[in-house]
């Protein structure tokens, strides 16, 4: 991972049989607080009405360099009412939830018995659910509420506030993606500059597509250090091609 270049990465999309690396102005956002991340991907005029896509197509945008790629996001095409063709939205796997319309009652429940339903309802087989024993409810009634937000009244009527997300395509509730290293972000070096707006510091860095929301990353800086996890992410490139990357996390004014 240290040894990766990290100063003029390229976006790689994939949407169907195209795959397409020019052309194209990109924004992903990725946060754990709501829940689905998406991108954005701007098609130049040229490629207007050539790159061929319908709504759930498989899709992929990645962020590298020669064959070195990392993924931002795994998903599906979503096509709306409007000018879709001018440009494609990519939504994760929470796509499916947000569809399905689920109608249940549930007796002598755990909170993991409504939400393995749920996520049956919708498709999905790839998943880790918090084991934490949440207590039983004599009865509990979703009536027509999508995958997202039944999943969200389980943590309301349960009186928790597990965050529910998907990374690379696995259903997290109450959990996370075992992290197997802990990476540094030094002023300097990978971090271009820091401010803090409200709760939340934004770091600006330059791109490191393998750093998502949720895991815990290291900052060394003059006006803030210590260990933090990430809340979310967004990267974007611009008109001339640079790719700019704002990674957020909380934390107190002082050095730890």
């Amino acid at each position: 991972m240290g040894n990766k270049k990290l100063i003029s990465p390229e976006f790689r999309v994939t949407v169907g049989d195209y795959e397409i690396s020019e052309g194209i102005e990109v924004e992903c956002f990725s946060s754990k607080e709501s829940h689905m991340d998406w991108c954005r991907v701007e098609l130049s005029p040229q490629l207007q009405g050539i790159v061929q896509f319908k709504d759930m197509d498989e899709a992929i945008v990645e962020l590298g360099y020669d064959d070195d790629f990392d993924s931002l996001i795994e998903g599906y095409v979503r096509c709306g009412d409007g000018d879709y063709w001018k440009e494609i939205m990519i939504k994760d796997d929470m796509m499916k939830l947000d569809r399905v319309t689920i109608k249940a009652s549930f007796v002598d429940c755990e909170p993991q018995d409504v939400i393995r339903y749920v996520l049956a309802c919708a498709g999905i087989e790839d998943y880790i659910l918090s084991d934490e024993n949440y207590g039983k409810k004599d009865l509990f009634v979703i009536d027509k509420r999508s995958g997202i937000r039944a999943i969200a009244e389980v943590n309301s009527s349960w009186g928790i506030s597990n965050p529910f997300f998907f990374q690379n395509k696995v259903f997290y509730w109450g959990a996370k993606e075992d992290q197997k290293e802990m990476y540094v972000l030094e002023e300097g070096e990978t971090i271009l500059a820091l401010n803090k707006y409200g709760d939340l510091w934004e770091a600006e860095t330059i791109a490191i597509p393998w750093i998502h929301h949720s895991q815990e990353v290291e900052v060394q800086h003059s006006k803030y250090s210590g260990i933090v996890t990430v809340e979310k992410t967004i990267v974007r490139s611009d008109d001339t091609g640079a790719v700019h990357m704002y990674i957020y996390f909380a934390g107190g004014e002082q050095n730890v």
